[in-house]
């Protein structure tokens, strides 16, 4: 990944970024829309209300994905530097993102182990039945399971092949509500975090479309972006 600095307009930073896999760079996307925004150090102070654009560049994508972000804070530190809060927008030119999307797509088209194409998204998620549960992060997601990254040394304990499993996650269309089991684990090792997939059973219509706009990116919850999730007797009780 590398990064340019350029300044285009009056009263408008642009940043360009550049990915070597179009994975990278829809995963970093969906890290900064999903928290809403970044509080960035820098030299020079901005004006509230300077405009933002990030150009995210893959080399096989001819044209950028763009987030948007505007200057809402902008405080003076000691150092004499300044920390500035920037808010992001997703961005209303989606050329750049659907080809994202769709070179994604054609690199996994021959892959014979997985039935549906996966999006790699970096959705952090909770147990929130279970106090002091680790962290879990959705890595990949498709039609037919996803895929989890658990911050933590070991799984937990309820994380087994054939466990039932519940993901919940609220967006603009109403609550997403898929349910499956566990089908796959991977303890990870001393840099790897531990991992596990999951299949989907048959979703209702109403979740199977909201699943379809979040892995077109066209409907997404507001930020900041935090799924839910259950295992076993409490994913049963909550599935729809």
């Amino acid at each position: 990944m590398s990064q340019t600095v350029t300044n285009r307009a009056q009263g408008e930073v642009r940043l360009k970024v550049a990915y070597k896999k179009p994975e990278a760079l829809l995963s970093e996307y969906t890290r900064s829309i999903g928290r809403g925004g970044v509080t960035l150090q820098t030299q020079k102070s901005l004006p509230v209300g300077t405009r933002f654009v990030f150009e995210m560049h893959n080399p096989g994508v001819a044209a950028p994905v763009e987030v948007v972000g505007e200057v809402v804070r902008v405080t003076a530190q000691p150092n004499g530097r300044y920390m500035i809060t920037v808010k992001y927008d997703p961005g209303q030119d989606r050329g750049g993102l659907d080809a994202v999307l769709q070179r994604i797509f054609d690199l996994q088209e021959f892959e014979k182990l997985r039935r549906y194409p996966r999006v790699p998204l970096h959705l952090p998620a909770m147990e929130e039945e279970t106090p002091f549960a680790p962290p879990f992060f959705v890595r990949d997601l498709s039609r037919g399971g996803v895929g989890l990254e658990v911050e933590a040394p070991a799984l937990p304990a309820s994380v087994k092949v054939g466990m039932p499993f519940l993901l919940e996650m609220d967006l603009a269309l109403g609550t997403m509500m898929l349910h499956g089991e566990v089908a796959w684990t991977s303890a990870g090792g001393p840099e790897v975090l531990p991992t596990f997939g999951v299949t989907f059973g048959t979703l209702l219509p109403d979740s199977a479309e909201r699943l379809e706009k979040l892995l077109s990116l066209e409907s997404m919850p507001p930020a900041p972006w935090r799924a839910r999730v259950c295992f076993g007797m409490d994913a049963v009780m909550r599935m729809p």
